[in-house]
């Protein structure tokens, strides 16, 4: 059994039974907001189609992680408004070792309500994000209506070098900035007009902050993923 849009129906009443008792429980968790009870309900490692984003999901700290950016506002009502799993498209429900699971998500690109340019004034600024990494590599997702911008902080030593890259976006419709936390000074001159992709050692032991900040006019919000790494 498949149930996704588009694919074979259950074929039989316990089927449909076993679908709809799902999709029960999986509205019950994004209504509650019960993150890791959700995460439970997915099959990994995991592809997170968000039109022309891949984020990889290897395990359910990744999707937990990587919340917000999967379930979006747009996520979220697709899955409240869905009558039954057959026509919820943004999710594919098959079963997966004799247990249902969610085994592929499409994030709908949902129009975002009107503002102001980019240009006009600050970006609207979310709660900051604290990244915990001292040598490795780890990604965040997420979604930018315009004029938004989405804050990280990271704590780091000096002369460590430090690579922030925003993938899945076209030209500078979504760039990264990062100055000091403390002082707010910018790294240096491409960290302060933001690129999207940024090398280099970092000045001073401490934290910094690293906005994700979308400059693309338009209505419509745009993905993107955030991949940092340091050595």
């Amino acid at each position: 059994m498949v149930v996704a849009a588009g694919v074979t129906a259950p074929q039989s009443v316990a089927d449909e039974r076993a679908a709809a008792a799902f999709l029960r429980e999986v509205q019950r968790d994004v209504a509650r907001d019960d993150r890791r009870a959700l995460s439970a309900l997915v099959q990994y490692p995991l592809t997170v189609f968000a039109g022309a984003v891949r984020i990889p999901i290897r395990d359910a700290d990744a999707l937990l992680q990587n919340y917000d950016g999967v379930f979006t506002p747009a996520m979220k009502t697709a899955i409240a408004h869905a009558t039954s799993a057959i026509d919820l498209n943004v999710l594919r429900i098959e079963p997966v070792g004799g247990a249902l699971k969610i085994t592929r998500m499409t994030v709908p690109l949902g129009a975002a309500s009107p503002g102001p340019p980019a240009s006009a004034g600050r970006p609207a600024a979310r709660e900051p994000q604290r990244l915990f990494l001292d040598v490795g590599r780890i990604q965040r997702a997420g979604t930018l209506a315009r004029g938004e911008r989405d804050t990280y902080v990271l704590s780091a030593r000096k002369n460590q070098l430090l690579e922030l890259r925003v993938t899945g976006v076209s030209g500078r419709d979504i760039v990264v900035r990062i100055a000091s936390a403390e002082s707010g000074a910018p790294v240096d001159a491409r960290a302060r007009d933001g690129v999207r992709t940024w090398i280099g050692r970092l000045p001073d032991d401490g934290d910094y902050r690293i906005d994700v900040v979308r400059l693309a006019a338009g209505a419509t919000e745009l993905p993107y993923v955030f991949v940092i790494s340091m050595r």
